[in-house]
């Protein structure tokens, strides 16, 4: 039936029923749900993966495993196979916490079909990863959470796993914060085996973290390092079963290479090969070997095998290489090459190097940072991170007499996924927003649900100059021009302002460089009486982002800068009041690091900030911006602090500080990354991440008693799953808002919830 969102109360499908159960200690009343209505379904952000960063291994029957960092339900990544026929499946899509997301590494296999592997992030607060398992059925067992204490942090390389099943692997952190060295049992007890320092023994550095492992029959490791050494350039070294590690080789840069930031190989012999990104005769990287009977401190020869020119030969080998029984190596570099995006190449054994193919960018991919995998039959397989059909990577074969050939390109989401942002109405009943994925480029959508719940995407982007990933909302003048920003795109890749007009014509009112003037905008903008804009970004400036000013004109002016004292990062958006203040939130920065609220006069140009948060019972890190009452007080939630789930906070005019409710993360909910709104009665409005009775979180309303009635419990299913925006409520009290995950798609839906706000 037609529907009119803000004045007709509707007959829709049912939420999730009754949530009848009252938690005195936590302020919680017993209430019945509203009834949620599902206005649309998205499709996931892109379904099947995206962004393949990592190499493949290839089973017993010729099937691909391998992981993509983009991708599922959330954009969380996903592990997925290709058989022989190239059909993909995917095994496991990452939901981030607590299983992990962005798996940027591969996965290794054992000899029961088992599979494991790292995700950079996820796990604990989201941002530590893990080690996990996967069974053949698709079940993840995390094996190992990263702390971010002396065990590290954000695991960029896979395991390898000796007979007995231990895995051993690197990743950040330890005790000078320089990578570690790590050792996990089959009962899960985890050992760090050496923590670099950054001297002599070496420094992972920011690329080499991605550097893997090798074992050999004494059970002996061998890696390298980015940095460290004798003259910061890099090593390789070797770590023995009792956690002794020696430097073989440190790297000089001129005569032998130097940066190397992928793993080594082993032959048979005990001999060690692997590439260099930069150094070698031509500055470009090299393919060195280091011969077993040489012993500690020197190469084979000058240690080169080749060094790459810059040309056509290809340039800055990422990526190590893999060795056929012939003794020939195959690898790739990330640049030059043909079009300059980098090449396949194999290195017979008198060091004379063939290009097997060169990347164009197009439907073959480009710049791929991953190596190669070698079958019996001499087929090389791999993967490109971006290029394909839908611009999100692909995985390719090169058979044995250099024939290329794409086996899959993984598909956008044409709808749109990943819906991160609120949605805004208009006066007629439609709601406007933004999905982070998909598009006919993969790079996200605006789009309109009219008054029938009909779906137009008014825009995709490409993801070059016109910007990609909108992760922020949009707002509309009084023309009906929206005005948004994407994380990504623009000309330096560090996302744009734009503005969409009625026809659906988009113009770029600025693109960000990362500099001076800010990057990566995770925030919206809003619009004062003049048609001046306002937002902020989260990196750039001096340290940590940026508040800035884009006139009608086109003249972009920052506002402030944040130097880390007075807050940095600002994940949200900005506020207004009626004297030109602008007030808003970062979520690090402060007394403490753990966040600000702050307040900006631009006509006067000073900056205050409101309040500092201690991290503890008062919260800490607000993800979300605050709003305002008539009275001058502040309102907004802290994604950690309390009980550890997130507070939702008063900051009144006078500068006092109150938590009106901390969450627990269970029934009542727990996370939450949106703020809250208020009706006139002084009751706030809000979701929350995680929690309720399925962990999928909740909608809730705190009344001005500081009591929590959870309106609806999100289920994962048709309702939706993980709504990380907040709400917004029409003329008729109903409430609208978006799910990440969840829906008959898998990608999140747009809801109402009837009546929820009378």
């Amino acid at each position: 039936m037609a529907v009119n969102f803000w004045g007709i109360r509707l007959r829709g499908t049912a939420g999730t029923g009754l949530f009848l159960v009252a938690l005195a200690a936590l302020g919680m009343a017993q209430a019945q749900e509203p009834t949620e209505v599902v206005l649309h379904n998205f499709s996931p952000s892109p379904p099947n993966g995206a962004y393949p960063g990592a190499g493949l291994i290839r089973g017993p029957a010729g099937n691909l495993f391998g992981t993509a960092v983009g991708g599922g339900p959330l954009g969380y990544g996903v592990v997925f196979k290709l058989d022989t026929t190239g059909q993909e499946t995917v095994r496991y899509r990452f939901m981030g916490r607590p299983d992990g997301s962005d798996p940027n590494a591969g996965v290794i296999r054992d000899s029961y079909g088992n599979l494991y592997g790292t995700t950079t992030f996820g796990g604990l607060g989201e941002s530590l990863g893990v080690v996990y398992k996967l069974d053949r059925a698709g079940n993840e067992t995390v094996l190992h959470r990263f702390t971010g204490g002396v065990d590290g942090y954000n695991p960029y390389s896979g395991v390898i796993r000796d007979p007995a099943g231990n895995l051993y692997r690197t990743a950040r952190g330890g005790t000078a914060d320089l990578g570690v060295v790590y050792k996990l049992d089959p009962a899960g007890k985890y050992t760090v085996l050496h923590s670099f320092t950054g001297g002599d023994d070496g420094d992972l550095g920011s690329r080499g973290i991605r550097a893997g492992l090798v074992m050999d029959s004494a059970g002996n490791i061998y890696g390298t390092t980015e940095l460290g050494g004798e003259r910061g350039l890099g090593t390789v070294y070797k770590v023995d079963p009792a956690g002794n590690e020696t430097v073989l080789h440190s790297f000089a840069c001129a005569y032998d290479g130097c940066l190397p930031t992928a793993g080594m190989i082993l032959d048979p012999a005990g001999n060690l090969y692997g590439t260099t990104l930069a150094g070698g005769a031509f500055s470009y990287g090299v393919v060195f070997e280091m011969r077993a009977a040489t012993g500690n401190g020197v190469l084979a020869g000058n240690g080169v095998l080749y060094s790459f020119t810059g040309r056509d030969d290809g340039c800055y080998p990422e990526a190590g290489v893999v060795r056929d029984s012939y003794g020939n190596l195959y690898g790739t570099t990330t640049n030059c090459g043909t079009a300059g995006l980098g090449v396949v190449y194999m290195l017979d054994t008198n060091g004379n190097e063939t290009v097997l193919h060169s990347f164009t960018g197009g439907a073959d991919g480009g710049n791929t940072y991953t190596g190669v995998t070698l079958d019996p039959e001499g087929n090389l397989y791999g993967t490109t991170e971006y290029g394909g059909t839908a611009g999100l990577g692909d995985v390719y074969k090169l058979d044995a007499a250099g024939h290329y050939s794409v086996l899959y390109s993984f598909p956008a989401a044409t709808d749109g996924g990943g819906l991160s942002a609120r949605v805004t109405g208009d006066s007629a009943g439609n709601l406007y927003g933004t999905a982070e994925y998909g598009g006919a480029a993969g790079s996200g959508i605006v789009y309109k649900l009219d008054a029938t719940a009909q779906e137009t995407v008014l825009y995709s982007f490409t993801g070059g100059a016109d910007g990609g990933d909108p992760v922020a909302g949009v707002i509309h003048d009084p023309a009906g021009n929206l005005y948004g920003t994407t994380l990504h795109g623009g000309t330096m890749d560090e996302g744009v302002v734009y503005k969409l007009d009625t026809a659906g014509v988009e113009t770029v009112l600025h693109s960000f460089t990362g500099g001076a003037d800010g990057g990566l905008p995770y925030a919206g903008v809003i619009r004062d009486s003049a048609g001046n804009l306002y937002g902020t970004t989260y990196i750039g400036g001096i340290a940590g982002g940026v508040v800035y000013k884009l006139d009608p004109s086109g003249d972009f002016k920052v506002l402030h800068t944040f130097t880390g004292p007075d807050g940095a990062y600002p994940y949200a958006g900005l506020i207004g009041d009626s004297a030109g203040n602008l007030y808003g939130t970062t979520w690090a920065g402060g007394a403490t690091g753990h966040g600000v609220v702050f307040k900006l006069n631009p006509a006067r140009n000073t900056y205050t900030v409101l309040y500092s948060f201690t991290g503890g019972a008062d919260g800490s890190n607000p993800y979300a911006g605050v709003i305002r009452d008539s009275e001058g007080n502040l309102y907004g939630t802290t994604y950690y602090g309390g009980p550890g789930a997130g507070v939702v906070y008063e900051l009144d005019a006078a500068g006092t500080y109150k938590v009106l409710y901390s969450f627990t993360g269970g029934a009542d909910g727990g996370v939450p990354f949106a703020g809250v709104i208020r009706d006139s009665a002084g009751n706030l409005y809000g979701t929350t991440y995680s929690g309720g009775t399925a962990f999928q979180g909740v909608v809730y309303k705190l009344d001005p008693a500081g009591i929590v009635t959870v309106l609806h419990n999100f289920t994962g299913g048709a309702d939706g799953g993980y709504p990380q925006a907040g709400v917004i409520r029409g003329p008729a009290g109903n409430l609208f808002g978006t799910t990440q995950g969840g829906g008959t798609k898998g990608g999140g839906v747009v809801f109402m919830l009837q009546g929820a706000a009378p």
